[in-house]
């Protein structure tokens, strides 16, 4: 609150409230204890609206944030117009470009709160953080959003738990999700067996072994434990100085 600062809140605004959440304590704490110099409201204000200059310009984002624009959305479009069809391109494009810009302000406030862990600056962000917005899209458009059309051969059977998972991978190991291995209405038990099947056995020798090696030292980087740190930031979101005592 510009009229309070001490005075602080944390609110959803991503599709991944977990992290979003996480990311906002790291940045109240860095608040509380200093890392980060509170600049004069002239400043604040400066920055504020820069973020909205950028966020007016994308029509999801403004529609939440400007009455007028949203009373005039719903207004203009029936529900057969482009945005609201899954299989358009411009309605994937649309929501591609929604989640960069949310993400680029979690990478932001990452930097800004010394967060262990990387998605790339404001300007820029990194294969991490573009391979989450690609699978949060595919996830909309391609899984939960599965078109279910009354009388088809597929209906008897399809959900919306029916989508194909095999652009769902993890980002830090590009590991594949795992799909049913039948139908949403045909599994029985809820056990990892009966949902997936057996999996197949890990294979740890080679370059498997290897990959395994450096995703625990990952691991272990992620959140170091007893850590303080400080960092400045320039304007382009870097982190220009850091240093970390343990």
């Amino acid at each position: 609150l510009l009229s309070n600062p001490n005075m602080m809140f944390m609110m959803g605004r991503l599709d991944a409230p977990l992290l979003d959440l996480d990311v906002q304590a790291w940045l109240l704490l860095a608040h509380l204890t200093g890392d980060i110099t509170l600049p004069s409201e002239r400043d604040m204000k400066r920055f504020n609206l820069h973020s909205l200059m950028d966020e007016v310009q994308d029509p999801y984002i403004r529609a939440k944030i400007d009455k007028n624009y949203d009373e005039h959305w719903d207004d203009s479009l029936d529900d057969d117009h482009w945005m609201y069809q899954f299989g358009d391109k411009r309605a994937r494009e649309m929501e591609t470009n929604t989640l960069t810009l949310q993400y680029r302000f979690l990478a932001r406030d990452m930097i800004d709160s010394s967060y262990p862990f990387d998605l790339g600056t404001y300007k820029k962000l990194n294969g991490k953080a573009k391979a989450i917005v690609e699978m949060s899209v595919v996830s909309g458009f391609d899984f939960h959003s599965v078109q279910l059309v009354e009388g088809s051969r597929d209906s008897s059977w399809k959900t919306f738990r029916d989508g194909n998972p095999s652009n769902i991978r993890s980002i830090m190991t590009g590991t594949k999700a795992v799909p049913f291995k039948c139908h949403w209405l045909d599994l029985e038990g809820d056990g990892v067996e009966d949902i997936c099947g057996t999996p197949a056995p890990l294979n740890l020798k080679g370059k498997g072994k290897s990959k395994a090696t450096s995703m625990k030292k990952m691991l272990q980087t992620i959140r170091p434990p007893c850590v303080t740190s400080r960092a400045h930031v320039d304007e382009d979101g870097r982190d220009a100085k850091a240093a970390a005592t343990e």
